[in-house]
């Protein structure tokens, strides 16, 4: 009886760590998440704030236990094509795109409806209605909104220099066809079509470069003495650093505090603080954490809204203590917005 106890004893034992091996194998296999891979379509990396978003993309995928692929398309539409097919070509759980253009990237939508990869816009927009097909969500803030608030800028400082709202504008756009300039404009228009007599008298790409925005304003100082640009409008920090520098080399400082621009860049903060510029909107690159926690939710199967809005913020001359506070906030953490 003894023998047979204890032939059982060690047949069970067997059998017991048998299944306790096979059950950690299992349970290793089943622990073991599969790696969530994730394609970035970065639009360009030719400023500071391209390079922020790039960063934050990456830190907040790392931080997410994410492997976040990236191309960048150098300004290039046809590139940015080509990079999101490769990158569909890879198998990503989901992509992300940042699209250089509103109408040229509109094929990305039906590449990934075909490749059945969910797609999620950020910070431009493209001209399809998101919420459909593998159009999962766009996330983007209102360009609309700062545009119009430039234009109320404008408004009020050529009132109080005119005694009436009449005056000539100059326009440094960033790129032509990009939605955020795009919309700008229609926020812009929406306030300044009941002043007839504040005129864009000229408008050309700086390209969004510090460069770029010199070399547009130094053409429009040759063209138009003193006297003839009343407002100096740019659509990003980078190329509103770069028409200041054109101002102060050509002796035109009559225009330093009736610049308006966006972007919010550390500098051009710094250029409101100290009057150069009237009025600057910021156009925050931190798009990382709400994009990667949109994939993951629609990844687990949750709801994910069609539009999500990130929130700006506007600087004033005339009421420095707000940009001042802030100028000490991302000093304070060593950031450039």
């Amino acid at each position: 009886m003894k023998r047979y106890i204890g032939f059982t004893t060690i047949v069970m034992s067997m059998v017991l760590v048998m299944t306790m091996l096979l059950g950690c194998n299992g349970d290793s296999a089943a622990s073991k998440k599969k790696e969530i891979l994730v394609a970035y379509s970065q639009a360009e990396l030719v400023n500071s704030w391209r390079i922020t978003n790039q960063w934050d993309m990456e830190t907040q995928a790392k931080l997410a236990g994410v492997r976040l692929i990236s191309a960048d398309a150098n300004q290039n539409t046809d590139k940015q094509l080509s990079d999101v097919e490769a990158l569909l070509a890879r198998n990503p759980d989901a992509i992300i795109v940042s699209p250089l253009g509103s109408e040229a990237l509109v094929p990305i939508v039906e590449m990934c409806d075909k490749a059945k990869v969910p797609l999620f816009v950020i910070d431009r927009t493209i001209n399809v209605q998101p919420g459909a097909g593998m159009y999962i969500s766009e996330i983007a803030q209102s360009h609309i909104t700062p545009g119009a608030l430039l234009a109320q800028k404008a408004v009020a400082l050529l009132t109080q220099k005119y005694g009436e709202p009449r005056g000539n504008v100059v326009h440094i756009r960033g790129h032509v066809g990009a939605s955020p300039d795009i919309d700008a404009t229609l926020g812009w228009n929406s306030v300044m079509k009941n002043y007839p007599k504040i005129k864009t008298i000229a408008t050309e790409d700086g390209y969004f470069t510090k460069q770029g925005g010199r070399q547009v304003m130094e053409k429009f100082l040759k063209k138009y003495p003193k006297g003839k640009i009343d407002i100096v409008r740019s659509d990003y920090s980078d190329m509103t650093l770069g028409a200041i520098e054109a101002i102060n080399a050509a002796n035109r400082k009559e225009l330093l505090g009736y610049i308006l621009g966006r972007g919010g860049h550390i500098d051009t903060i710094r250029a409101v603080i100290a009057k150069d510029i009237a009025m600057e909107a910021q156009v925050p690159p931190y798009f990382g954490q709400l994009a990667i926690q949109s994939v993951l939710s629609y990844l687990a199967g949750d709801s994910v809204p069609a539009r999500q809005e990130i929130p700006t913020l506007v600087f004033e001359s005339d009421k420095p203590e707000k940009a001042q506070n802030y100028l000490l906030k991302i000093e304070a953490v060593g950031m450039e917005f």
